[in-house]
């Protein structure tokens, strides 16, 4: 999902993408923020980049 993240996708298409609904997606990122420490998209995937999460 941070990796549809990282290309700018929103949630709408993230959702398509995954065939999953866009309350799904929400609820999914704002989990994937907890675990990360991250208020925001940006945030998140800065983090995960510093990490070695994404490359």
């Amino acid at each position: 999902m941070l990796r549809l993240v990282v290309k700018g996708s929103h949630n709408r298409e993230i959702a398509a993408v995954l065939f999953i609904s866009e309350a799904t997606v929400k609820s999914r990122l704002t989990h994937i923020y907890g675990k990360l420490g991250a208020k925001d998209r940006a945030a998140a995937v800065a983090v995960a980049y510093g990490r070695g999460i994404l490359r």
